[in-house]
């Protein structure tokens, strides 16, 4: 090894920055995590190689190599631990914020209200589990400046009732969007139960030009009206989705809904794959609380739930009943398990 060391010192010495890096731009600035799944199995195959080199199971050049892989991957890993190390945890400066928020004049919190890293003050979509989310939630205004929205709509991939989903978050402008972190890009994503879609739509790049005063193709289209989920003036904010006609989703309404949980207790229904914190928040409305609830809706009714949640077509397709039905005899499902894993990890 001392002999592979140093004739590939140089190498190593790029691996080592390599993973310096990879372990400083891993972090989420919260916490510090040293380690992952794919490392645990890197680390199987890694001691699988050090057997075999121990124990001369392997000889010649093929050893060689063996050894050297060995090598690279140990010094890579601890530039990733040094980077981890390395990157300050920015806690203080979150705690600092609130304190921050309450200093402003009342004067000047009537021209424009202050962002804040808190849930909105007068918003009802907090959900159990969301804090468990990856990334970070998006910086929040407790209502639209001057009373007055922007139309997120004329972004391509907000409708009304994800338009509604976002001003419950505390997102009424072109420009909070705009601002839009990877990490808060990653947690709307999971909030709204459908990871990737905003990377790929390039909410933010639009927002952008919308915000500066730009215009998109797709945002001419639906100020001319030809877009029919973008047909309001996006001031209705949450009754985009609390108000919607009966008549407009497909299926059949659910027979069995309640007007609050059983006890008061509501079952986690993000623990159903698919369901993120938007749609069970929607679900709650529209009266299914119970993992027993939603095993026992049929094809039609399931069409008319998961159009509810704006995810039409999603609860067949993904299998909700069935996950349900797994977990409202208290058994777990694999998402589930990981669900739960993470939050643990979390805490």
């Amino acid at each position: 090894m001392l002999y592979l060391a140093s004739r590939f010192v140089w190498f190593l010495l790029g691996a080592f920055i390599l993973g310096f890096v990879m372990g400083w731009i891993s972090q989420n600035g919260r916490s510090r995590r040293f380690w992952s799944r794919g490392w645990s199995l890197l680390a199987v195959l890694w001691a699988g190689g050090a057997a075999l080199s121990w124990f001369q199971l392997v000889n010649g050049v093929p050893a060689m190599w063996l050894e050297t892989a060995l090598l690279f991957v140990a010094v890579y890993w601890l530039g990733c631990a040094a980077g981890t190390l390395a990157r300050p945890l920015d806690g203080a400066a979150e705690q600092a914020a609130p304190a921050a928020t309450v200093a402003t004049p009342p004067a000047a919190a009537t021209e424009a209200a202050p962002l804040s890293s808190a849930p909105p003050a007068d918003t009802g979509t907090v959900v159990a589990g969301e804090e468990a989310l990856p990334g970070r939630r998006p910086a929040a205004l407790s209502e639209a400046r001057g009373g007055k929205a922007d139309d997120l709509k004329l972004i391509k991939g907000i409708g009304r009732q994800n338009e509604g989903r976002l001003h419950g978050l505390g997102v009424w402008h072109f420009e909070q969007i705009a601002a839009w972190t990877p990490e808060n890009v990653e947690w709307v994503g999971g909030y709204l139960a459908f990871p990737g879609r905003i990377e790929r739509e390039d909410w933010v790049g639009q927002a952008k030009l919308l915000a500066g005063g730009g215009s998109t193709a797709f945002a001419d289209r639906a100020r001319a009206g030809l877009v029919e989920t973008s047909r309001d003036d996006g001031s209705a904010g949450e009754a985009n989705v609390a108000t919607l006609a009966e008549g407009v989703f497909e299926g059949r309404k659910p027979a069995a809904l309640l007007l609050a949980a059983r006890d008061g207790k509501p079952d986690d229904l993000t623990l159903i794959d698919g369901v993120g914190p938007a749609i069970a928040a929607a679900l709650n409305r529209l009266g299914i609380w119970h993992f027993d609830q939603i095993a026992g809706l049929d094809d039609e009714e399931m069409r008319y739930a998961s159009a509810f949640a704006g995810a039409p077509g999603r609860g067949l397709a993904e299998n909700w009943r069935e996950d349900a039905g797994i977990l409202a005899h208290g058994g777990e499902t694999q998402h589930s398990r990981r669900l739960k894993a993470e939050r643990g990890k979390a805490e």
